[in-house]
């Protein structure tokens, strides 16, 4: 298991990044670099405030030729279930990916807090990744090699999509009314 985190300071105020996160992110999803498509499958508004929403994420990098026969996928994608609780403007979440499930679980919590006098936010990710033995099935003990190689790539680049993301909702001109 390896942990990550990340950690941004933005200038805008929470309750602005905080309803663009939750409510906005398929309409700014285009301007994150790696990101081709965010859709969203679910949202449940419950009656404490709470709201669960389900995306599906694809990247525009493709899966190295030479891996997809062990990951039977040519692309990559994930189903997002995330929680955002208002009561502590947090926003829970766990990923699951579209290839080797049953091996991946990633899960997290990305947190918004005041900054900068009210003017900004300090959003802080933090995450665990699991690859269960086996995903691999490699022979002569490699597995543990490539996988500890795995986990580093990965918790590299979740940090950094997460802050991409809390970049362009910065960025992000919310829609007037009228």
């Amino acid at each position: 298991m390896k942990g990550f985190r990340s950690l941004v300071v933005l200038k805008r105020p929470r309750q602005d990044l905080w309803t663009i996160m939750r409510d906005h992110l398929m309409e700014f999803a285009s301007q994150i670099g790696d990101i081709d498509q965010i859709r969203q499958l679910g949202r449940t508004e419950e009656q404490d405030g709470l709201v669960r929403i389900i995306n599906e994420w694809r990247v525009r990098q493709q899966v190295p030729v030479m891996l997809r026969p062990m990951l039977k996928t040519d692309e990559f994608r994930w189903i997002d279930h995330n929680t955002w609780d208002p009561s502590s403007c947090t926003c829970s979440w766990s990923i699951e990916p579209a290839f080797l499930s049953e091996f991946i679980a990633c899960s997290g919590e990305t947190s918004f807090a005041p900054a900068m006098g009210g003017q900004g936010t300090r959003v802080s990710f933090t995450g665990m990744l699991d690859l269960k033995p086996g995903w691999l099935n490699l022979p002569g003990g490699a597995e543990p090699v490539v996988s500890g190689f795995v986990e580093s790539i990965v918790t590299t680049v979740i940090p950094r999509n997460l802050r991409a993301v809390a970049e362009a909702a910065a960025a992000f001109a919310l829609p007037t009314d009228g």
